[in-house]
């Protein structure tokens, strides 16, 4: 996705500014028109790198789950004051730097005229630009309250998500790590007494034992190099993902095969497909909105595919079947559609896919404790084998 700045006027002759995304100067206009501004000018920008070490830093700093935070405490401020209010009165309270920072500015920008969706794109980095996609239906609905208080509860399950993933992959990079500093020890003291017992009686040491020590002096020799290439490799594969396209679908599609990433994108999906129904948004234009709000170009893809087939007659549950969503997700919303309640149905799939969330985190610690285990177990056999079979020929050699 390419970033636009713009620069125009509503329908009530006042002047818009802002920046927004799209594949292209016409999907650009055509997005910019759908929000009734007539456009005066439109350029490409490129974010410089001042900018984005800069939300880098702050995104650290505020952590992850301010967002869930600020969305829920602007949603209760806005049951009883105005979004300027609300904004300055989270600004005053906000006790760390970063917090004052990025609420000062959204209040200068609104007090500037601007929109409240165009002032989060200020900062898409941080609030994401799915965030930042329901804030602008929000305010074309008027009902930004209720956005902001389901914006909210979507940002807290996530991050509760991430965090339940983070925490059972503590064990195995424990393990990990643990494993890595017994191979450093013996690579560096216990293999050379055996080369040196080895060499003085004329012996060849075992395979597997010289390819450590090999390996150990080539990494203690050559070790920032290493470390270089190492940093290099990485660099190089997350560039191929953000600017490879096809190395993001690939990705993409490997991690809609994985359950706990489906069963989230299925669970988003779902939950903002039905409020987008609820706010009286047809069904091809939230198909629409739910294929530019994920990042997932695969989904994307997906959905963009379902919303075309729709715009031309097709049914909704009977595309979704197509596309092999799991079966009783299908079953429930040829059932809502069927009976003219689909909203209703896919408030049900989006709990069904809540809870199936819910279930694999249940069972994710105790499966990542054995694949900690099989790689501790792994990583100490081929130690074991690399000091034992020394040992073993020592005896041939005496």
């Amino acid at each position: 996705m390419k970033k636009f700045k713009y620069r125009g006027y509503d329908s009530n002759a006042l002047e818009q500014r802002g920046t927004l995304e799209a594949e292209n100067y016409s999907e650009a206009y055509a997005a910019l028109n759908y929000q009734g501004v007539t456009v005066v000018s439109l350029e490409q920008t490129e974010s410089n790198f001042a900018q984005i070490v800069e939300n880098f830093l702050l995104k650290f700093k505020l952590g992850g789950q301010w967002r869930a935070v600020f969305f829920r405490e602007l949603s209760v401020m806005l049951g009883v004051m105005t979004l300027h209010e609300s904004l300055q009165t989270l600004a005053n309270a906000a006790v760390d730097e970063a917090s004052k920072k990025i609420l000062s500015e959204l209040l200068a920008a609104i007090e500037d005229g601007e929109t409240f969706s165009a002032a989060l794109k200020r900062r898409e980095i941080i609030f994401g630009g799915d965030a930042i996609q329901s804030v602008e239906i929000g305010e074309a609905s008027g009902n930004l309250q209720d956005v902001t208080a389901r914006l909210s509860a979507q940002l807290e399950r996530n991050w509760a998500t991430e965090k339940k993933v983070r925490g059972a992959m503590y064990y195995p990079v424990f393990v990990l790590l643990a494993a890595l500093v017994a191979t450093i020890v013996l690579v560096n003291v216990t293999l050379p007494v055996f080369e040196n017992f080895f060499a003085e009686f004329g012996g060849d040491l075992p395979l597997v034992t010289i390819i450590f020590l090999r390996g150990g002096k080539f990494l203690s020799e050559h070790w920032l190099l290493t470390l270089l290439g190492i940093l290099l490799m990485f660099a190089a594969a997350v560039t191929a993902v953000v600017k490879v396209e096809a190395v993001k679908v690939f990705v993409d599609e490997l991690k809609l095969k994985t359950k706990l990433l489906r069963e989230v994108e299925l669970r988003n999906f779902f939950g903002r497909l039905s409020f987008l129904l609820e706010s009286g948004v047809t069904l091809d234009e939230a198909l629409r909105l739910c294929a530019a709000a994920t990042k997932n170009l695969s989904a994307k893809k997906i959905l963009s595919e379902i919303k075309f087939a729709v715009e031309h007659g097709e049914s909704f549950s009977a595309l979704v079947g197509k596309k092999n969503f799991p079966p009783l997700y299908v079953g429930l919303l040829v059932t809502g559609e069927a009976g003219g309640e689909l909203v209703t149905m896919l408030r049900q799939c989006e709990s069904m896919a809540d809870f199936e969330v819910e279930e694999i985190l249940r069972s994710l610690p105790a499966k990542a404790e054995i694949f900690g285990t099989l790689l501790a177990g792994l990583i100490v056999a081929t130690l074991v084998f690399a000091v034992m079979l020394p040992i073993l020929d020592m005896t041939n050699l005496l």
